[in-house]
């Protein structure tokens, strides 16, 4: 059985840690490299939280306790969330290296986030909620999985409780896999979430 490599913990109730997430560079910003949907790719992502225990070995970052990530105009809320990494994630030392950001040279870039719910991500008027969340670097997509919902204004999109919703960063498309139940009311703002409504004709 494999032990677990060298932790340092934090304990803050106002935490926050600036991470480059992988896309710093403009070829990284051309393949959509932004992390919650509708966010700037090269905007670093702020994370505050009760708790962070990073553990070196595994590259990992785990936040807990009302865990807040924002990115641009994105924000996701959940109860713990865990961020693996490409390289080093912080340096210098147990004090110094909790407070760092990656993404710079010598610093590490995002890979994978995991995030246990609930989990809701708010984005420009949308909010998508599920029981947990993904976000996958190499697919450059984030999931929502379980008891989903997709939210603009009065308009609500429901998943059945093994549903899960598909947000593809790089084309902008949002989907909800394995049924769904939905709500749209007449004059409001935008039809469908994520839709602008058609313009009236004279």
């Amino acid at each position: 059985m494999s032990r677990p490599g060298p932790m340092v913990s934090v304990t803050s109730t106002a935490f926050a840690l600036a991470i480059y997430a992988g896309a710093v560079t403009p070829s990284a910003a051309q393949r959509g490299g932004s992390v919650l949907p509708g966010s700037n790719s090269r905007a670093p992502i702020s994370v505050n939280a009760e708790r962070l225990d990073y553990f070196d070995k595994e590259q990992k970052l785990v936040y807990s306790g009302a865990v807040t990530a924002k990115q641009g105009e994105s924000t996701l809320r959940s109860s713990a969330l865990t961020i693996f990494m490409n390289g080093s994630a912080v340096q210098g030392g147990e004090s110094g290296g909790a407070a760092a950001s990656g993404g710079g040279p010598g610093g590490g870039q995002v890979k994978r986030m995991e995030a246990a719910g609930p989990v809701t991500i708010t984005s420009k008027g949308q909010v998508g909620q599920g029981d947990r969340g993904i976000y996958d670097k190499g697919e450059n997509k984030v999931y929502l999985i379980g008891n989903v919902s997709l939210t603009q204004g009065p308009n609500v999109v429901k998943g059945k409780p093994e549903a899960r919703l598909v947000y593809d960063l790089t084309t902008g498309r949002a989907q909800i896999i394995g049924g769904v139940t939905s709500l749209f009311t007449p004059g409001s703002s935008n039809t469908l979430p994520g839709k602008p409504a058609p313009k009236p004709k004279p």
